[in-house]
């Protein structure tokens, strides 16, 4: 069963069944967020900040009070909302059905530095972004501040709406709606070098032009400040920093607000619920191609930036990561409006068994393909990663196979039975296009024919594998399981368009202006119960999580004791790229032992890229990478660097003995 998660506007939802049943523990208040019970001022589950225990026991009104203020105003408390110790605060409405926010606070209490002047001097340094009071009134010793809330919705509604329509919408038009003026918003602030920290998405207001206000008045403090002392905090689920909870150091900062930007970005891309693992310092959120497989990478990108759970790793301020959101708009829209065209391909790439493991298995598991078609822009780029345990069979030949059948797929686009150029290497592909084809090589017209194109290639190797068993073993006595399996993970270029397709856990990667994007979704059991639902914590820490679901090695028994090949699903996507992108294609020998964790792997990577003169040495800059990381599992890596059609072009020479070169 899928884990229940709290919608993103049900923060302050609250059921007075819930008041009463938390009577059976003494003095336990109902947490507004996520609805634990606590006998504190904070809430044990979720850190957020309860009402106050005095609000709880009778010293102020209850909902469905009257508070009237003379002239004929008057409101009815419909709800109450989180406030800070002292005070109480509720939701109103009047006869109208107009929306109020009334702060209730003691008429003894001090009005120079209580919760009143707090508000006022907040107000002040928000300026048109603070709501200002309607209207008071005093009764039975209790001030009554009422403030008229505006038509706009609150960030926390708009992600709701977002989360309720998931197959709805524009993706861009959401980002520009909802991100941009929060993170517009804060970048100003950031350049008068000022900060927040603690922000709230039920509290900020945003109008159909972008204004942002606040219905309980955030209060900027210096830059100066920074970073602030570990301390108790109200904690808004799934939108809090890991500092903000305490993690980290616990030291709130600018880098605090570019998290709460960024997860707001980050739940506009997926349209999910708010994850508690937000907050948590060891889990960073799952890549959104996970829950939206069609995002735009660079969006990704940026989100996945934005969220680091280290803050050292995000950017410096809002003024940086609205840079990079711009940019990211405006890269979306070029894919999206690009014309189809030729493009100069900088072709780079390396295979190597792995410092250490080859010192305990000398065989080299990984396998590649590639070939290109300069004059006709069309190319086909595959890698291979046999799974290292196999009962019956080994890697090596299972991606082998993969490998096989991409020379033959090869030569039908090519047009030509054997293009075969000289010896090779075993274990190496030994397709190489050469000048002077009879013709052009051609690609179907049609997505779909394409895709079943590369489904065909699989399959094919699918049946190849089996194949090789029954060579060996006529009636296959043993469990399917154990059969050799490799991944496969490729590319079909047809000039700036690219069809993706991947099998396994090998990685595709996108690189661009500073920033990485995963394309493809790892066939492991772990992303699997992302996609159903479970929470990343429980997904992360089942047992065998990184065991593949889908590879090329799947297989049923027919009663003949014979294997029955079983249909795969590869991933697919379709990317437009545009001059001057990096595609690297790799399998997970290069993410594995290119970083710490994943995300200094990627960004390693990134930067390894960037820096090349050219691809075939960002190619052997990866290797070099993964191999001073320990070089743990075999290594394969593609990298094209895509360029303006009247470039020149960085070629590898089909005369040097380098294994799966295939070039124009």
């Amino acid at each position: 069963m899928a884990e229940k998660r709290d919608e993103p506007g049900g923060a302050f939802d609250f059921d007075e069944g819930d008041l009463a049943g938390a009577q059976t523990l003494p003095g336990a208040i109902v947490c507004p967020a996520c609805g634990g019970m606590s006998t504190g001022q904070y809430c044990n589950g979720c850190g957020y900040e309860l009402l106050p225990d005095d609000a709880a026991h009778g010293q102020f009104p209850p909902v469905g009070a009257r508070v009237e203020g003379g002239a004929g105003k008057a409101v009815t408390l419909r709800a109450p909302l989180p406030a800070v110790p002292g005070a109480a605060r509720f939701l109103a409405m009047d006869e109208d059905l107009g929306r109020y926010e009334v702060l209730v606070t003691p008429k003894s209490a001090d009005r120079e530095r209580g919760v009143l002047a707090r508000r006022t001097e907040a107000r002040a340094q928000l300026g048109e972004h603070a709501l200002s009071p309607a209207w008071a009134a005093d009764q039975g010793g209790l001030r009554y501040t009422v403030t008229r809330l505006p038509d706009a919705p609150s960030l926390s509604d708009g992600l709701a709406a977002l989360l309720a329509d998931r197959h709805g919408g524009e993706v861009l038009e959401a980002v520009r709606r909802w991100v941009l003026p929060i993170t517009s918003f804060l970048a100003g602030f950031h350049a008068e070098q000022r900060f927040f920290g603690l922000l709230d998405p039920s509290e900020i207001l945003i109008d159909a032009e972008g204004l942002v206000r606040f219905r309980e008045p955030a209060h900027p403090r210096d830059a100066a400040e920074a970073p602030l002392a570990v301390q108790r905090r109200r904690a808004p689920r799934g939108f809090s920093a890991p500092e903000v909870l305490g993690h980290c150091g616990g030291w709130v900062g600018p880098r605090t607000d570019v998290f709460f930007a960024g997860v707001v970005l980050y739940y506009t891309l997926t349209r999910i619920a708010p994850l508690t693992e937000a907050g948590l310092s060891g889990e960073r959120l799952p890549p959104p191609q996970v829950y939206a497989p069609e995002v735009p990478p660079a969006l990704a990108a940026v989100a996945r930036r934005a969220t680091s759970p280290l803050p050292e790793r995000r950017y410096a301020d809002c003024r940086a990561l609205q840079e990079a959101l711009l940019a990211a708009l405006d890269n979306a829209v070029l894919r999206r409006n690009a014309r189809h065209q030729r493009l100069q391909i900088d072709i780079g790439h390396e295979l190597h068994v792995g410092v250490l493991k080859g010192q305990y298995s000398p065989v080299n598991q990984d396998d590649l393909f590639l070939a290109y078609d300069a004059p006709s822009g069309v190319g086909l780029f595959v890698i291979g990663d046999g799974v290292s345990i196999s009962e019956y069979g080994s890697g090596d030949m299972a991606s082998a196979c993969v490998r096989a059948e991409a020379v033959e797929l090869w030569r039908r686009i090519a047009g030509q039975d054997d293009i075969s150029d000289g010896p090779t290497e075993p274990g190496l592909a030994e397709a190489v296009t050469v000048p002077g084809l009879p013709r052009r090589p051609t690609l179907p017209d049609q997505p779909s024919q394409r895709r079943r194109m590369i489904n065909d290639m699989l399959d094919t190797a699918n049946r190849r594998i089996a194949d090789l068993v029954h060579s060996e073993m006529p009636r296959f006595a043993g469990p399917p399981e154990g059969i050799m399996a490799s991944t496969a993970v490729g590319v079909v270029v047809d000039g700036n368009h690219l069809m993706m397709f991947s099998i396994g856990d090998s990685r595709a990667y996108l690189i661009r202006g500073g920033h990485i994007a995963s394309l493809m979704i790892d066939d492991d059991l772990t992303t699997q119960l992302l996609r159903l639902g479970r929470a990343p914590s429980v997904a992360r820490h089942v047992p065998a999580g990184g065991a593949l679901i889908r590879c090329v090695g799947e297989f049923e028994k027919g009663d003949d004791d014979r294997l029955i090949p079983v249909p795969l699903q590869p991933g697919f996507r379709d990317i437009t790229v545009l001059p001057g992108d990096w595609l690297v294609l790799c399998s997970d020998g290069v993410p594995d032992y290119g970083g710490i964790d994943e995300e200094e792997a990627e960004e390693n990577i990134r930067r390894a890229v960037e820096t090349a003169t050219g691809a075939p040495w960002a190619a052997f800059e990866l290797m070099v990478l993964a191999n001073r990381g320990g070089g743990g599992d075999n290594i394969s890596c593609i990298v094209l660097h895509f360029l303006p059609s009247a470039a020149t072009i960085v070629e590898t020479d089909p005369a040097l003995p380098v294994g799966g070169s295939a070039v124009a």
